[in-house]
């Protein structure tokens, strides 16, 4: 297999979400405010002063996404973090990130985690890069936080998973956020095996996609070509996508049961929308949101 530029440096993908993340925290517009505050740790002071200035983190932010993209990460964001309290409200006994980036939901959300064990799961590279922040800035990790490096298109994520603590038959939230694009697609039929197959019933896998028209160049979606050559010029290109209206059949196959799905229109509705009904701001329509849960389960 191809060495891929992640293999040599941190994912420059995960950085542009958490510099989203970052500059949206800032916001003083309730619909648009980021509640990852401290993704700001991963900035450097230049940057932190910029998007502390509206009008520049409002040139900054259109130069540095494709349109519709920050937007798109803010709503992304607010829903899985509303699972991930969920699941630490209910109690479950493990969540893990699949691909957890820059991630903060373990640190942010401490304080409401009541023995849940968090599996934070990345490229070497990228987590490396992670935790060389959090020792800098001399970050205080939570004893529930564990971090496993992984490959997920050349490791198996069931063995490394579990060398790290992972217990099968547990009911588990899986996180699985900006990640099935850029991987092939043994990798992503390889994960959704091992999550229908090895955590326990009601299990929630919460994961977005890219659609695959996009890939194809087929699509006419706000941004969609925008954001395709992003990541390429990035070297991290979009190799997974699904077809519309299949996801469900997807899920189903590998032991899921669908519970929600958004588009770019669902997510403009629920979040950006005034009270007259108007659209306030546009979502990049090349991905969907999926929430399913584990049908029968270990």
């Amino acid at each position: 297999m191809t060495e891929r530029p992640i293999q040599k440096r941190s994912s420059r993908t995960a950085a542009y979400t958490c510099v989203s993340r970052a500059a949206l925290s800032r916001e003083g517009d309730p619909r648009l405010h980021c509640p990852d505050d401290m993704s700001q740790v991963f900035l450097p002071l230049a940057a932190r002063l910029l998007v502390g200035i509206r009008p520049l983190r409002k040139l900054f932010l259109a130069r540095l996404a494709p349109p519709g993209i920050p937007e798109y990460v803010l709503a992304r964001t607010r829903i899985m973090d509303d699972a991930f309290t969920s699941a630490l409200d209910e109690d479950f006994p493990q969540v893990v990130l699949l691909g957890a980036g820059f991630d903060t939901r373990a640190l942010r959300f401490a304080g409401r985690n009541h023995g849940t064990q968090v599996f934070e799961l990345d490229i070497a590279t990228t987590q490396e890069a992670k935790l060389g922040v959090y020792r800098s800035k001399h970050v205080v990790l939570p004893d529930s936080l564990v971090f496993v490096p992984i490959d997920f298109d050349r490791q198996d994520i069931g063995e490394t998973l579990r060398a790290a603590g992972y217990r099968d038959g547990e009911k588990t939230l899986f996180l699985w956020e900006g990640v099935t694009m850029y991987l092939m697609g043994d990798a992503v039929h390889g994960t959704l095996d091992f999550v229908g197959g090895s955590a326990a019933k009601g299990s929630i896998l919460l994961f977005d996609y890219v659609i695959a028209s996009v890939l194809r160049g087929e699509s006419d979606l706000l941004g969609d070509a925008n954001a395709l050559k992003t990541v390429a010029k990035a070297g991290e290109a979009w190799t997974f996508g699904i077809e519309e209206g299949k996801v469900g059949q997807l899920l189903s196959d590998h032991g899921f049961e669908l519970r929600s799905h958004y588009t770019a229109a669902d997510l403009e509705r629920m979040y950006f929308t005034a009270d007259d009904g108007a659209i306030l701001h546009r979502v990049n329509g090349s991905h969907c949101i999926v929430t399913a849960a584990v049908r029968q389960g270990k």
